[in-house]
C-alpha cells in the first residue's frame, strides 16, 4: 500500500513537473518578442540594417559610426516617432443612397489621436459590458416568451460566422447616414451577443432569487433591483469584463479603418503609417518599434494596477438564508 502511495507522489510530481516546464517554456516565449521590440526602439537605425544588430543589444560604442547611444540614452527614436505621428488634413468620401457624402476631417496628432481612443474604447467598453449583462439578466431571472429564442439566437451567432457581416452593416451605415459619426459606432456597440453574454447569464443564474424578492416586499421596482442590488453585487464581474473590453478595443484599428475613418485612433494610425504605407516616416522598424512600446504602456499600466479586480473572486453577501 505504502509502495503505492510512493509511487503515485513520485509520478505526480513528474506530471507537475512537465507541466511547470511546458507553462514556463510558454511564459517566457510571450515575453521574448516584447524585449525584442523594446531593444530594437532604443537603436538607430543604421545599428539596425547596417550593422546587422538585429538580436543584439544596441551598440553604444562611440568609435562606431554607426551606434546607437542616441537612440539609447535620449530616446530619439521615441522623439522622433511623435514628430511623425499625425494625420494631415483630408476628405472622406463615400456613398449613400445613389449619393455622394464627403466628411471632412481635420489634422489629428497624437493627442487628438489619444481622445479619439478614449472615447471609442471607454464607449465601446462600457456598451459591450452593460448590455449583455443587462440582457443576461433579464433571460436568467424573467421567463417570457422570447427568452428561449433570444438564447438560441445568441448560441446561432456565437457558432456559425455570419458570411458577409462587415459589407452588410456598412451599407446599412451608410445608407441610415450613421457610417462615420460616433452615435453610429455607439448603436453598433449596443449588442449583446458574444462570449461575455454567457459569462453574466451563468452568474445571473446562480444568483438566488431571495435577493430580489426580499426588495419586491420591500416595495421595489424592476429597475430599482437591477441598479441597486443585481449590478452592485456583480461589480467585480462587470469590472473585469470592462477591463478585457477595454485592453480589446484600445488595440483595435479594424473598426476605425472600416467605419470611422474621420476619427482616427492610436492603434489604427501605429497601423496606417507602419503598415499600410509601404514607404515614409514610420516604415523605420525601429520608429515602428517605439510606436509599438509607447501604446502598450497604458494598458500595462492599467492591468498592473487593475490585476486585482480582473482575477479576483466573485463574492456574494448580505441576505440571512
Amino acid at each position: 500500500m505504502m509502495k503505492k502511495q510512493k509511487e503515485k507522489s513520485i509520478l505526480n510530481k513528474i506530471f507537475v513537473g512537465i507541466v511547470f516546464t511546458i507553462l514556463l517554456i510558454y511564459t517566457i516565449s510571450l515575453f521574448i518578442p516584447v524585449v525584442w521590440a523594446f531593444l530594437t526602439s532604443l537603436k538607430g537605425y543604421n545599428d539596425y540594417s547596417i550593422n546587422m544588430n538585429i538580436l543584439g543589444f544596441p551598440t553604444l560604442d562611440p568609435n562606431n559610426f554607426d551606434n546607437s547611444r542616441e537612440q539609447f540614452f535620449h530616446l530619439k527614436n521615441y522623439q522622433d516617432f511623435f514628430k511623425v505621428f499625425k494625420f494631415g488634413e483630408g476628405e472622406i468620401p463615400f456613398w449613400s443612397r445613389g449619393e455622394q457624402i464627403v466628411h471632412y476631417r481635420g489634422a489629428v496628432g497624437p493627442f487628438g489621436m489619444l481622445l479619439n481612443t478614449l472615447m471609442l474604447t471607454i464607449g465601446g467598453a462600457f456598451l459591450q459590458t452593460i448590455v449583455p449583462a443587462i440582457m443576461a439578466y433579464a433571460l436568467a431571472k424573467f421567463d417570457f416568451k422570447l427568452n428561449k429564442v433570444i438564447f438560441a439566437v445568441s448560441i446561432i451567432c456565437m457558432t456559425v460566422p455570419i458570411v458577409g457581416n462587415y459589407p452588410a452593416m456598412l451599407t446599412f451605415l451608410r445608407d441610415s447616414r450613421l457610417y462615420d459619426t460616433m452615435l453610429g459606432y455607439m448603436l453598433m456597440k449596443c449588442n449583446f451577443v458574444g462570449m461575455y453574454f454567457f459569462v453574466f447569464y451563468g452568474f445571473f443564474k446562480a444568483l438566488p432569487n431571495s435577493f430580489s424578492e426580499a426588495a419586491e416586499i420591500d416595495g421595489a421596482s424592476y429597475y430599482r433591483i437591477l441598479l441597486s442590488i443585481i449590478l452592485p453585487l456583480s461589480i467585480t464581474t462587470l469590472s473585469a469584463v470592462f477591463i478585457i473590453q477595454f485592453v480589446s478595443f484600445w488595440n483595435d484599428f479594424q473598426t476605425t479603418y472600416m467605419y470611422m475613418p474621420s476619427y482616427p485612433t492610436l492603434m489604427y494610425g501605429l497601423w496606417f503609417f507602419a503598415v499600410a504605407k509601404s514607404s515614409g516616416d514610420l516604415s523605420r522598424i525601429t520608429w515602428r518599434m517605439a510606436g509599438g512600446m509607447t501604446l502598450m504602456i497604458p494598458i500595462l499600466i492599467a492591468f498592473i494596477f487593475l490585476k486585482d479586480k480582473l482575477m479576483g473572486n466573485v463574492t456574494m453577501g448580505g441576505l440571512k438564508q
